[in-house]
């Protein structure tokens, strides 16, 4: 089966943002499977439902320019710049149903949290050990998060994106995120870190290819379950489109 891959090559992360919108309405109507990659601009990107107050030192981010975005998923703020390499998977919502029914104490999001982590975990694996699921849906290098994971679930297909620290940007996470909600007491020091500062050194082309391999394995493992008639096309939203 076809699994699309692309890579935006902008930085803006305002069209990064706007781009991966109209790519899942577009796929709504069309479920088929897709995976991109981008990095953005520096910027902070709140969950759909997060307070910006909650979650952000607005001032210093004012004072500094840095602009204050919302994604269309769940989750919490997340700093970004161009250290840090964005992933975002869609799956035809049919295709999952071959995960079977979920686990123990694990709901039907939770279960594709797993899944798709999976993936992650497996790409990263093949540059080193000590990479292990943790909380709701980060991903753990020797104890401390280098990546964090959202969704957005729709009738007919999942969005499952997520963040890869190659460069952890400290100082500015601390300047410009506050303690999240759910983590009162533990600061972001000591919790975050980056595959540079754990010395793993992959070049940034590296890490897209174990990532895209790793995933157009699990569609195509999924497709077994649930084939689909034909290779899919290529689908963009307009605003990519020649």
């Amino acid at each position: 089966m076809n699994v699309p891959i692309l890579r935006r090559t902008g930085y803006d992360p305002r069209a990064n943002l706007a781009f991966e919108e109209e790519l899942f309405a577009s796929l709504r109507a069309d479920p088929a499977p897709f995976c991109i990659f981008h990095h953005c601009d520096a910027c902070i990107v709140l969950g759909r439902s997060n307070v910006a107050a909650d979650w952000v030192q607005l001032g210093a981010a004012r004072a500094d320019g840095i602009p204050v975005l919302r994604r269309i998923s769940g989750g919490g703020a997340v700093y970004l710049d161009h250290g840090v390499l964005n992933y975002s998977f869609i799956v035809p919502k049919r295709m999952l149903a071959g995960l079977g029914a979920p686990g123990p104490g694990l709901t039907g999001p939770a279960r594709y949290i797993e899944f798709f982590r999976g993936v992650v975990i497996r790409a990263l694996a093949r540059g080193g050990e000590g990479y292990a699921p943790s909380g709701i849906s980060d991903i753990n290098l020797h104890g401390r998060k280098v990546s964090g994971n959202a969704q957005r679930i729709a009738a007919s297909i999942v969005l499952h994106h997520g963040t890869l620290i190659m460069a952890c940007p400290l100082w500015q996470i601390e300047r410009y995120l506050k303690i999240p909600p759910n983590r009162p007491g533990v600061p972001h020091r000591g919790f975050v870190t980056g595959l540079r500062e754990e010395g793993r050194l992959h070049p940034e082309e590296q890490l897209r290819e174990w990532l895209a391999q790793e995933f157009r394995s699990a569609c195509r493992a999924l497709a077994a379950e649930e084939p689909l008639a034909a290779d899919v096309p290529l689908r963009l939203p307009p605003s990519e489109r020649a």
